[in-house]
Formats: structure tokens, C-alpha cells, sequence
């Protein structure tokens, strides 16, 4: 059960991130409405490393070194899901904000 939540999560997170990397650099396109995207792609980043960091909990032979490394991976993507939840919707309501002010 764990390995088709951890490999769906992994795949999706995956394809999201470059899906959004991708989108938020081509050209012509407003600089809020890019750093929205990068702001998601943050999320997506953090998902995937977040389930790096919570599978390795999974594994019989549980040493310090796998903990320590688990526990990194933990930090870095809850630091970059909220950082770039944050940036997320700052962004968006600065696009909205230049939108209205333009119409």
C-alpha cells in the first residue's frame, strides 16, 4: 500500500515540478504570473523531497545515519513547501492586483 501511495506521490510531484519549471521560463509571459509558477514548482519540489525523507523511515534497518538523513530531507521539504506556498499566493495576489489596476 505505501509503495503505490510513494510511487504515485513521487511520479506526480515529479511531473508537476517539471511541468512548472518549465511553464514559468518561456518567453512572454509576465514576471508575477512566472514567479507564481515558481512558487508551485516549490511546492512540487517539496512534496517530492518530503516523501524522499519519509521513506527512508520505511526501511527494517533504521541506523543513525538513515535517521539523520531522513530528518534533513524532512526539514528541506517542509521549508520548501511553505516557502513556496508563501510565495505562491503573494505573487498571485500581486498578479490579480496588476490585472485589475491594467483593466
Amino acid at each position: 500500500m505505501w509503495s503505490a501511495f510513494y510511487m504515485t506521490g513521487v511520479l506526480a510531484s515529479l511531473v508537476a515540478s517539471v511541468y512548472y519549471s518549465i511553464h514559468a521560463r518561456r518567453r512572454g509571459i509576465h514576471p508575477l504570473e512566472s514567479r507564481m509558477l515558481l512558487g508551485k514548482m516549490n511546492v512540487s519540489l517539496g512534496i517530492l523531497v518530503s516523501l524522499f525523507g519519509i521513506n527512508q523511515f520505511t526501511f527494517d534497518s533504521l541506523d543513525t545515519i538513515r535517521i539523520v538523513v531522513a530528518l534533513i530531507m524532512l526539514i528541506v521539504g517542509a521549508m520548501n513547501l511553505f516557502l513556496g506556498t508563501r510565495n505562491y499566493f503573494r505573487y498571485r495576489t500581486a498578479w490579480q492586483a496588476e490585472l485589475k489596476k491594467g483593466v
